[in-house]
């Protein structure tokens, strides 16, 4: 159980337990709190949002930007049943699961045994162990699951799976691609059969603005990250 340690900044500390020793001192109880030099805090419990700046990073991570446009656009929520391709840190595999629980799952592949051990490390971190089961395997070769609701495909070569991404999809369901190349959302437009609609294709830019007297948009923002290609399957 991790608890979060607020500065009255907006500087937050994940500590696992108290006491828990900061620049500002040691802060040893709940609540509303002093450290042990007098500066304030509030110690509360984590939410999602918190545990994600925590998790541990593998070979690459989708961000929660984009994460979010695909839940938003496809209405993942709780009882749907996701694929999703390669498992890489995990996070996208534990941001489906939280939107999927009580009652969905997700299946995670991905061909690196150590991905797999990260991707594990992150869902039992955010308290999701239960709704993902992680697989070693490649999606180029095949997808066990039937019937299922969203195929979420990071992977270099997506199209290699779309047989497969067809055949483990119910009339309706998602198929959804994160590509950082225009070259491959051109070779994935391309190669897309008419089991599926054409792909709506999105981009994420994100910019935050500087809360000071005087607001203002900051000089740099998160911009590129990848395409997001969003079909169905019909």
């Amino acid at each position: 159980m991790h608890l979060l340690i607020h500065r009255p900044t907006g500087k937050r500390y994940l500590a696992k337990s108290l006491p828990h020793n900061t620049e500002h001192g040691l802060v040893r109880e709940g609540g509303r709190t002093e450290s042990s030099t007098g500066e304030p805090f509030t110690v509360t419990e984590p939410r999602f949002v918190d545990l994600w700046l925590k998790i541990r990073r593998g070979p690459q991570w989708t961000h929660p930007k984009d994460l979010s446009l695909i839940v938003g656009l496809t209405g993942v929520g709780p009882g749907w049943r996701v694929v999703d391709a390669g498992t890489g840190s995990g996070f996208a595999a534990s941001f489906f699961a939280y939107h999927v629980r009580p009652d969905g799952h997700v299946y995670s592949y991905d061909v690196r045994p150590q991905n797999l051990r990260i991707g594990r490390e992150n869902a039992e971190l955010f308290g999701l162990s239960d709704y993902i089961t992680f697989k070693e395997g490649s999606v180029y070769e095949g997808i066990e699951e039937r019937d299922v609701d969203l195929v979420f495909l990071d992977l270099p070569e997506p199209w290699w799976a779309f047989e497969h991404a067809a055949e483990a999809l119910k009339v309706g369901g998602f198929l959804v691609l994160y590509l950082p190349t225009v070259d491959q959302v051109l070779t994935a437009k391309k190669e897309l059969t008419d089991e599926f609609t054409p792909f709506e294709v999105y981009e994420v830019l994100l910019r935050k603005w500087k809360n000071t007297d005087i607001l203002r948009p900051e000089n740099t923002g998160l911009l590129h990250t990848a395409f997001i290609l969003i079909s169905r399957r019909v």
